[in-house]
């Protein structure tokens, strides 16, 4: 994929003698506090006025004034949050006027706004400016500085009509930045006159703005580009860079700025500055592309040849011994481009005797590195070079100068939850093949109460190990410094932990050094946190409650952990991930994040894309941890308009289908347009007490025995059924574990006659009923007598699909046949037990797939679910009713994720009868080629199905089926005829 950086020059050759400087503003970012914070005084000793910025919170704003004091017209807004420094840390106090100009002013330089790379740090900030004239032009002048001990470099991009982009060393391991201001070119404003800098870290993990001036010209004349070549030297040998120069016409251009860019980054990258650097060889078109005219640009075709990008250990001496094919590969020393670099390193531990080479490849064509003249140095197909060190070592090839180095080395832990903090040192074993690795107690705490830790090596701060940002990836930090990789500590939370480094493949692990096997971790946002409930007693605590309950009553002690943060999105929740749901050591996550706060609202597709990959992220990653996740799906929200419910309803659809439990949150509160349901509201954003109690009766009381248990997911088959006569008056009973207000009951039937079909009871009194009229219509009747009607005749001896849904907070009962809307009714139920057939139903009748759901669901998802995809959200109970035993040996079952059961009590199956059955007969099974059906009645339908229930196939009228091309093992086989349907389980050779 091509990869397009910026460069920019910072001399504008403009026509500056027509040009007015019609005013200018001073800008002081920092506290109005703090051992080293202060706003700056106007007017200053220049005489000059000062706006204080003091607040990096996103959306606050400042009308501008100028340095004279009369208002700018300008306002500048936080438009991506920034960290305000409050406390020791310090810009420069001393800084000098001839190399910062106005901006020299202490107040203003020894405090700033700052970016941090943590799991709970802004790795990106933003300011817009606003108000400007499009007529007119804009410069910029920013200072950024903080004295440290480390390299760090912050990335500024301007955004108008055009874009600007550079970057500043703000640290440089001592005193910081005291000379360098950033200077723009002139920019023009957007149509909307409007500027943007956005700030973000290039290197060292802080990034940073201490003041920053501007100035607005008028009558600004602008010289066209009109011709860009491009020069530039092939690359022949390793490690070789080519520096790149683009030669823009006319030479007073104003805008000669370029953009840098490569065809194929697997051959080779580019910098901003137009630096081309090798990744393997090949040849590559590297482009100049005029920021002022994009449909202008100039190329160049460079051939890069005689890289050695691979480096392997072999020998007596090492782990692996002398077998070539075997070699121990080698890690190249380079930065997140790959682009090839002379040096390489291996960790690793070499024996007491015996002697090593390095080879470019694990074969015979291999070019060999061995012993030079004199110790450390290298020499083409030179003899073994002995070992000097045993044990753990680095071992760095430099293929520049042929040399190479060897250093003993054993990595700890240091950090600060463990004994004397960072002052402190928990060692790791070294465990082989590059491996060290520990079970170190982290819970103590320090006078540093943010729990992370880094590696150290040899007890040495030169040798310092940390995580590539966002990833389980390591690097050197002195590595990371210099190639411009964002660096983090590991995040941890207080715990006993199995720390593993893996130097062979520069990853990091934690595990728990106990999981527990009751707790429930709840990971995700305000809502899941509690809020809007009273005292935070939402939905996550009354589960917690009925979880002891359960427990009390026999249950295994299942209780919540709530490490759920207020504003977290799928972005947050990643990158805490480690830290709080690894660090929690529970085995189960429920997952209660929200596209509300992903910015569906603001964003619509993009925000919907970001939930549904980052959600599937977090779910593998918890599975590949050991955890079993749960997802809360989404709800409502008080300013959701209808595209916002058309992207929630979509999503819900998604993880409703997914092969994990889910919560369908949606049907608990929905008022039909995806707001509250009125009296649900704490305010728009979050439930009241009512609302999260609804959320709570949605939620599968038994699921997480059920998940103990190691149920599996439900799977949806179409190939059973019962078939009942008259004299089957018993019907079947569910009752639901716990208290139920919306709720979603589904059945398919199918019959010739009339009669009743399901059942519900309040308070134990059957008085809710679906069934058959006498004229055959399907007809809903509520406890108060009302009823719901359908004029379409469902007693045709056809299966045929009833579904009946509740929403109690919004009120409403709707019926559904088929998937199309009979009608709805107003009511309030809290239903009891759920009844299928009985003395008033119809005679031979079949039904299947009884589904129950403890939520109520939209038109949508009764369509999905009629259309032969289960829904698994909020399912209490899933019985296919499988008479034949295709299933098993239960014809009740329960497949949902729960341990509640169909009651089945004194329940007879009164099915076709036997002599009528035993009319059909399939041979030979087991069947090879052609399976054969004999009966004398006719046969309207022949269904193959895998044994999971999926349709494999359909023959009308025949009485041969071929499984030629079937795969072997188990199959079902459903012959439909006059008489009615008979199963057979069919084995395939």
């Amino acid at each position: 994929m091509k990869k397009i950086l910026f460069v920019f020059s910072l001399f504008i050759g403009l026509g500056v003698s027509a040009q007015n400087l019609e005013q200018s503003a001073t800008i002081d970012f920092g506290p109005t506090g703090g051992t080293n914070g202060a706003v700056t005084a106007s007017p200053d000793s220049n005489g000059n006025y000062w706006n204080n910025a003091t607040s990096g919170t996103l959306g606050t704003s400042i009308s501008l004034v100028n340095t004279l004091n009369a208002a700018s017209g300008f306002t500048m807004e936080v438009t991506d949050s920034f960290i305000v420094n409050n406390s020791v840390n310090y810009g420069p106090t001393t800084t000098d006027a001839s190399q910062l100009g106005d901006l020299s002013i202490q107040s203003a330089t020894q405090d700033y706004f700052y970016l941090e790379t943590s799991a709970s740090g802004n790795n990106t900030g933003q300011l817009t400016f606003s108000g400007l004239d499009v007529n007119n032009a804009y410069k910029f002048y920013v200072f950024a500085s903080r004295p440290t001990g480390s390299t760090r470099i912050t990335n500024y991009i301007f955004t108008g009509d055009e874009i600007f982009n550079a970057t500043v060393q703000t640290s440089d391991g001592g005193s910081g930045n005291l000379d360098n201001v950033l200077e723009t070119q002139l920019l023009l404003p957007n149509a909307s006159g409007e500027i943007t800098i956005g700030l973000s870290i290039a290197q060292g993990g802080f990034g940073y703005i201490n003041t920053l001036k501007f100035e607005e010209y008028s009558n600004v004349t602008f010289v066209d580009v009109a011709s860009i070549s491009v020069a530039g030297n092939d690359i022949n040998q390793t490690g070789q860079t080519s520096q790149m120069t683009a030669e823009v016409l006319p030479a007073n251009a104003t805008d000669p700025s370029v953009i840098w860019s490569v065809d194929d980054e697997s051959i080779a990258v580019i910098n901003s500055n137009g630096l081309l650097a090798p990744v393997s060889n090949g040849t590559v078109t590297v482009k100049a592309t005029s920021v002022d005219n994009p449909s202008i640009f100039g190329d160049l075709t460079i051939t890069v040849s005689n890289q050695t990008t691979e480096l392997y250990f072999s020998g007596t001496a090492t782990e692996n011994g002398d077998n070539v094919s075997t070699a121990i590969p080698m890690k190249m020393v380079t930065g997140v481009d790959n682009a090839v670099t002379p040096i390489f390193e291996i960790y690793t531990s070499l024996n007491e005797t015996g002697n090593f080479s390095f080879y470019t490849s694990q074969d015979g064509s291999a070019q060999i590195y061995g012993a030079g003249s004199s110790t450390g140095e290298l020499q083409i197909n030179g003899a073994g070079i002995d070992a000097s060190e045993s044990g753990p070592v680095l071992i760095t090839v430099n293929l520049d100068d042929n040399t190479y180095s060897i250093l003993p080395i054993n990595w700890s832990v240091v950090g600060s939850s463990i004994p004397n903090s960072w002052s402190g040192d928990e060692p790791l074993t070294y465990q082989g093949d590059g491996i060290w690795s520990a079970t170190i107690d982290m819970t103590t705490v320090n006078s540093d109460t943010n729990p992370r830790f880094i590696f150290k090596g040899n007890q040495n701060w030169s040798y310092v190990i940390k995580k590539i940002a966002g990833t389980q990836s390591v690097v050197s930090e002195s590595q990371g410094n210099q190639f411009g990789i964002l660096l983090q500590d590991i995040d941890l939370n207080y715990g006993t932990f199995l720390i593993t480094l893996n130097l062979s493949d520069y990853t990091y692990s934690v595990e728990c050094d106990d999981i527990d096997d009751y707790k429930v971790s709840f990971m995700g946002s305000s809502v899941a946190r509690g809020v809007g409930a009273t005292n935070q007693e939402g939905y996550a605590y009354q589960y917690d409650v009925l979880l002891s309950q359960r427990a009390s009553n026999g249950s295994s002690p299942f209780y919540r952990s709530n490490i759920s943060v207020s504003g977290n999105n799928t972005v947050a929740v990643l990158n805490r991930y480690e830290k709080d749901l690894i660090g929690d050591c529970g085995t189960y996550v429920v997952y209660g994040l929200s596209l509300g706060n992903e910015g569906v609202h603001e964003n619509g597709q993009s925000a919907f894309d970001q939930f549904e990959t980052n959600l599937q992220i977090l779910i593998q990653k918890a599975i590949d941890d050991g955890r079993v996740p749960v997802i809360m799906n989404n709800y409502t929200r008080g300013d959701y308009n209808a595209s916002d419910y058309n992207f929630i309803k979509q999503m819900n659809l998604l993880i409703g289908q997914w092969d994990l439990p889910s919560v369908n949150l949606l049907g608990a509160v929905d008022n039909g347009t995806g707001n509250w349901a009125t009296g649900y509201e704490d305010d728009y954003l979050h439930p009241n007490d009512a609302g999260h109690t609804e959320f709570f009766y949605a939620m599968v009381p038994s699921l997480f025995d059920a998940l103990e248990a190691n149920k599996p997911q439900p799977v949806f088959t179409d190939a059973t059924e019962i078939s009942l006569s008259p004299s089957s008056i018993n019907s079947l009973a569910f009752t639901p574990e716990n208290i139920v207000h919306p709720f979603t009951v589904s059945l398919d039937f199918k019959t010739n006659n009339n009669g009743q079909i399901i059942a519900y009871s309040t308070d134990n009194t059957s008085n809710g009923t679906v069934g058959i009229d006498a004229n055959g219509y399907l007809k809903y009747t509520s406890p108060t007598g009302a009823t719901i009607t359908d004029n379409i005749t469902v007693n045709d001896n056809t299966w045929h699909n009833v579904t009946l849904t509740h929403y109690y907070a919004r009120g409403e009962t709707f019926l559904y046949r088929d998937a199309n809307l009979v009608g709805s009714y107003a009511e309030q139920l809290e239903t009891d037990t759920f009844n299928v057939h009985g003395s008033s139903s119809p005679a031979n009748v079949s039904y299947k797939n009884w589904l129950f759901y403890r939520s109520g669901m939209t038109s949508e998802e009764i369509t999905t679910v009629h259309n032969g995809t289960l829904l698994k959200s909020s399912l209490e109970l899933y019985a296919p009713l499988d008479e034949a035993g295709v299933l098993g040996d239960d014809p009740y079952a329960n497949l949902a994720q729960s341990t509640n059961t169909v009651d089945a009590t004194n329940f007879t199956l009164g099915a076709m009868d036997i002599d009528k059955r035993n009319l059909i007969q399939i041979h030979p099974n087991p069947v090879k080629n052609v399976l054969n059906i004999n009966t004398a009645e006719n046969i309207k339908e022949v269904n193959v199905y895998s044994l999971t229930g999926v349709l494999l196939n359909t023959i009308n009228s025949n009485k041969q089926i071929s499984f030629k091309d079937y795969t072997t093992g188990l199959y079902v086989v459903k012959v439909e005829t006059s008489l009615g349907s008979q199963t057979f389980k069919i084995i395939k050779e």
